[in-house]
């Protein structure tokens, strides 16, 4: 019986290697195919040619098709194919100093994000001066414990963030956060948050800090 299959793809040809590893590749076929039987087995390649290989059906998978074993001159030919088919890595070319300060400025939410990640910690700051930043791009600085102590310093000289609720508790339970900043975000936090602090889920001094409030309340 004679059956073809297609690796018209770089990956359906690493994918048909692959399945060579487990003994034999899997042939998707609706055509009925006893155990053992002899198969003449075409297989088309990414470059329009084909090879032909002669095997027999290890297993029949109803639904699925049939494993057909494989010559091993065409299973090591079809692994050379693969090796010489297979794209080649994407180069991505490294952004400059001025690009990334310039998606820093000016750059989308994506790209401002990835200059947070970057390890060059100088251009961090300039994302906070972004026309483009949210407050929920604020927030999330603000609740990252990665963030230079700087970032911080510079949310709260901002009133327009640091009074801001959720910013302030974000900023009083960051434990990354320099203390006197931290403290004073509480001025700003809800009463319901506070006593919630002052129960825990923050830096030590931030927690006597906030009991010493409701106490005071």
């Amino acid at each position: 019986m004679r059956l073809r299959i297609s690796c018209g793809t770089a990956k359906e040809l690493a994918d048909a290697v692959e399945q060579m590893a487990h003994g034999a590749i899997l042939v998707r076929s609706t055509v009925e195919v006893a155990f053992d039987a002899a198969i003449e087995l075409e297989i088309a390649l990414p470059d329009g040619t084909s090879l032909t290989s002669h095997g027999r059906v290890l297993q029949v998978l109803p639904g699925h098709g049939v494993a057909v074993t494989i010559d091993p001159e065409i299973a090591d030919e079809l692994r050379k194919r693969s090796t010489t088919t297979a794209p080649a890595p994407r180069v991505v070319d490294e952004p400059t100093h001025a690009q990334k300060l310039q998606h820093a400025l000016h750059g989308t939410r994506d790209q401002r994000n990835a200059i947070l990640r970057d390890k060059n910690r100088m251009l961090h700051a300039y994302v906070l001066k972004n026309p483009q930043i949210t407050i929920d791009d604020v927030l999330a600085i603000a609740k990252n414990p990665m963030m230079g102590p700087d970032m911080y310093k510079l949310i709260a000289e901002r009133q327009e963030w640091f009074q801001r609720p959720q910013i302030a508790i974000a900023l009083a339970r960051n434990p990354k956060v320099q203390g006197d900043i931290a403290v004073r975000a509480l001025a700003y936090v809800a009463p319901d948050a506070l006593r919630q602090l002052a129960k825990g889920g923050a830096p030590p001094h931030v927690v006597t800090a906030a009991r010493k409030k409701v106490v005071g309340k």
